[in-house]
């Protein structure tokens, strides 16, 4: 049978308060009414929830029911919570897909100021390819997808998060790791490695472009493993080309060079559908713009 809330906080009060009086005090009601359905719930449910002599006290039964009750109710209230929460976006769920430079900065400093700000707000995270990521868009998988390449599509509203400048990476025994920086023509007749270019071809056409403006030829190796750790960099002529959050992240044996080039910067797009009137999705967005503007992420360089 369904117990009413009601009941249990009747019951709850008693047990609290030793007795009928008191709790009815406490409940701002009349004692015998109160009597009434506590005797009324005892019926319905055949057992007998107090001893009303000498002094009123919980049977077995009646332990059982008050230490059940407790849950249900602080639950209860626990959900009318969340529930206003939630309308104000400040509990539930926010669903994040991200290329993999995302993770090695900017993501985990956007996801620490929403548990800041927000702690009710889960973020929920996972890495993909800008086509999985862009399907995903689109199917409601994500509320948030953090990108370089993705399609312009009218669904979508983006807002540029981070700009960033390209650095290599090479082995640690690379001859240029010992000057720090160099031009993108130092790394002439080398192997240039970088992903497939159907999974990020926006950002491959970038790269590529900016290493033929050299005038220079290099040979090319697309890896068929997500992640600067299976680069296959160690023949010490080899080099990937990524954003500068990469700097201080990358893998144990590689190191980082500035490139020195005067091009355009990485951007890295927040981009989210038109429809999606979440306000915890709102949330995050300003979130990740305070947290754009505190690091001066779009700051000229």
């Amino acid at each position: 049978m369904a117990i009413d809330l009601r009941l249990m906080r009747y019951v709850l009060a008693v047990a609290e308060e030793g007795g009928f009086q008191r709790a009815a005090k406490r409940l701002v009601m009349a004692q015998p009414p109160l009597s009434r359905q506590i005797r009324n719930l005892e019926r319905e449910l055949g057992v007998t929830l107090f001893e009303r002599r000498p002094t009123v006290r919980l049977t077995e039964a009646g332990r059982v029911f008050v230490e059940s009750a407790r849950t249900i109710l602080a639950e209860s209230d626990r959900l009318a919570e969340r529930t206003v929460l939630a309308s104000r976006g400040e509990y539930g769920t926010i669903r994040v897909g991200y290329i993999y430079s995302a993770v090695f900065e900017t993501l985990p400093r956007l996801v620490a100021a929403t548990g800041r700000s927000h702690p009710g707000v889960t973020v929920y995270v996972r890495d993909a390819w800008t086509p999985e990521l862009d399907a995903a868009l689109l199917a409601d998988t994500y509320d948030l997808v953090l990108s370089r390449d993705l399609p312009q599509r009218p669904e979508y509203r983006r807002e540029t998060l981070r700009r960033e400048r390209l650095v290599a990476v090479v082995d640690e025994g690379h001859p240029l790791v010992r000057h720090g920086r160099a031009g993108l023509r130092d790394f002439a007749g080398q192997r240039f490695c970088h992903p497939p270019r159907h999974l990020a071809p926006d950002r491959y056409h970038f790269m590529t472009t900016a290493l033929e403006r050299t005038g220079e030829t290099f040979e090319r190796w697309e890896s068929p493993i997500h992640g600067l750790g299976h680069l296959d960099l160690g023949d010490r002529r080899s080099f990937a080309l990524v954003a500068g959050s990469a700097v201080g992240q990358v893998p144990v044996g590689t190191a980082t060079i500035a490139i020195t080039d005067d091009l355009p910067a990485l951007e890295l797009q927040m981009v989210w559908k038109r429809d999606n009137t979440s306000a915890t999705l709102e949330i995050f967005i300003d979130n990740a713009r305070g947290v754009a503007h505190r690091e001066g992420w779009n700051d000229p360089a």
